[in-house]
């Protein structure tokens, strides 16, 4: 039997902070803005997300006179420009926006305060590279670009010199390039720019590649820091390929492969990854069995179906009856499937660039993608249809749920001003299920005003903001092309954590309080356990690398079908 295959992707593999921070503002901008969105060269050295951007109308020009409209926008990418040439720009009639990143600005300004001093910069980088071009404006005109320590021999002698690195060097590189300056120079400054994400990249790089037999460096052919992987790679492991697309990987590539490291480029979205490594996995065959892959496929047409969502509604509608002391409805818990999947298709079916196209992906939105929209529509229709037995009030906002959240993703007047809050695809989202899963049973059993059924919405209101917010979260790690619509890219990190902790503990309070005091304790000490699945997932979130889409999403649905497992018995 042969060995089997081992793949392992690189932790540190991702855009990088300067490419999220770009990526970013100009997504922000095309949601705020009307002005037509250019940026002074592309944005980032990565083909496919150029093109997502274009889908979005942010297209790149190579100087500002390509600019015929007036008052646009003109960004400054990621790699930053000469101060000269950014006082241009800003003299025209545009509005700049900088979306310089901060490490970069920050060797920027080494630069431009040693030159002051009267020191002569020496840059270690790619002399062409636009990073090192805007440098090189810093400097005052005393500046030297080397690729390494041969060519620092080489320079005259330096009475006070700072020798400094393009953010995305290799490190070895940089210090024996500021060894070699300490023989040409009468004082030495030596800045090691290198940026701590490219460190721990170059790092995680080496460590895996000494004992791969195959390393794969995804990534563009124009980017200076992937191509510096790619170089590592090959002088470290058995074999190593560097590619863009999954496609451009052959079976060739894989034969005699048994550890393979996947790593990527600052520029190379976690989603473009993904692609990789399913293509990996097919063609290295890291699974043994046949079966555990239509297995594995069959899982993710559930989940990519919007089919578990609808699952996770019907047990979440299931527990806020239990609640209210509501009767079991199958005609509730059959609408709120239907609401919940039909909602969800319809929007995955029209997301641009938004999520990793995979096999499921593509068979339901790209070769299905008519019937999956039909699909989604049949499905709200009968949601609707069902809530019109259910009373009139039950059927009016249950309709304007639904065209709120079908319109949601598009260029409308509603969606455009509620997609531009931050936080509200979240927030609709809450209030959706909110309703559908809590309010109209509540309703149609005794009243809206019953403290049971306020106390169930709530619930499922907070529950289901969670839900959105970890999807977000989720999201955001893939580097799928979001913007603040989300809470966690509204928010960032520390205060999104927060405030999911602070939920935990005010619903466990609730439960807590409910079950000393009497009411339903069965159930609430049965929800009150099924609180620890949330604690630990948002730990685990907080701590671990986000997993895959797939998986991310079943763990985060999950949380419902376990509350209503626990509340199946009081």
């Amino acid at each position: 039997m042969s060995e089997k295959v081992h793949i392992t992707v690189a932790k540190s593999a991702g855009f990088c902070p300067g490419v999220k921070n770009a990526i970013d503002k100009v997504l922000e901008l095309a949601k705020h803005s009307k002005k037509p969105i250019y940026t002074l060269g592309p944005l980032i050295h990565n083909k496919q997300v150029i093109e997502t951007l274009k889908e979005k109308n942010i297209h790149s020009v190579n100087a500002p006179s390509d600019i015929k409209e007036q008052h646009a926008i003109l960004v400054i990418r990621a790699h930053g420009i000469p101060p000269g040439e950014e006082a241009a720009i800003r003299a025209l009639d545009l509005e700049v926006v900088d979306a310089t990143c901060p490490l970069v600005k920050h060797v920027q300004e080494n630069i431009r305060e040693h030159a002051r001093k009267g020191y002569t910069t020496i840059i270690v980088g790619d002399r062409d590279h636009a990073e090192v071009v805007g440098l090189m404006g810093y400097a005052e005109g005393r500046v030297h670009v080397v690729d390494g320590p041969e060519e620092v021999k080489k320079l005259s002698r330096l009475d006070k010199a700072n020798i400094v690195a393009q953010t995305t060097q290799e490190g070895d590189v940089f210090l024996a390039a500021a060894a070699a300056a300490r023989e040409v120079a009468g004082e030495l400054a030596v800045s090691n720019t290198i940026c701590n994400p490219t460190k721990q990249r170059q790092k995680e790089t080496v460590e895996f590649s000494k004992d791969s037999d195959l390393v794969i460096v995804v990534g563009g052919k124009n980017s200076a820091n992937t191509a510096r992987l790619f170089q590592i790679c090959e002088r470290l492991a058995k074999k190593a390929v560097h590619i863009e697309k999954e496609d451009e990987l052959k079976p060739e590539h894989f034969k005699n492969a048994r550890k393979i490291f996947i790593t990527a480029g600052a520029s190379t979205p976690s989603w473009m990854i993904e692609k990789v490594l399913e293509k990996a996995r097919e063609l290295a065959g890291e699974t043994e069995s046949p079966l555990l892959d239509k297995l594995a496929f069959g899982w993710k047409l559930l989940v990519t179906g919007s089919l578990y969502t609808a699952l996770a509604a019907v047990a979440l509608t299931y527990v806020c009856m239990k609640l209210e002391g509501a009767p079991i409805s199958k005609k509730f818990l059959l609408m709120a499937g239907l609401f919940a999947f039909s909602l969800h298709m319809a929007n995955r079916a029209v997301e641009k660039g938004a999520a990793a196209p995979d096999r499921a992906r593509k068979l339901l939105f790209v070769k299905y993608r008519a019937q999956s929209r039909l699909a989604a529509l049949i499905c709200g229709a009968l949601a609707i249809f069902l809530s019109a037995a259910l009373g009139w009030k039950i059927f009016l906002t249950a309709a304007f749920f639904w065209f709120v959240g079908m319109l949601y993703p598009f260029k409308l007047p509603l969606g455009e001003k509620f997609g531009n809050f931050p936080a509200s695809k979240d927030i609709l989202t809450a209030l959706g299920w909110a309703f559908m899963c809590a309010y109209a049973p509540g309703l149609w059993h005794g009243g809206a005003m019953h403290n049971s059924t306020q106390l169930a919405v709530f619930f499922a209101f907070l529950l289901v903001f969670t839900r959105s917010v970890l999807f977000g979260i989720s999201h955001a790690h893939s580097d799928m092309i979001v913007g603040k619509e989300n809470f966690y890219k509204a928010a960032g990190q520390p205060l999104t954590y927060f405030t999911l902790f602070a939920i935990f503990v005010l619903l466990s309070a609730i439960l807590l309080s409910l079950k000393d005091a009497g009411w339903r304790p069965d159930l609430a000490a049965s929800l009150l356990t099924g609180m620890l699945y949330y604690l630990a997932l948002m730990l685990f979130f907080y701590f671990s690398r986000i997993p895959e889409r797939i998986t991310a999403e079943t763990l985060i649905d999950t949380q419902f079908l376990i509350l209503a497992a626990l509340a199946w018995k009081p």
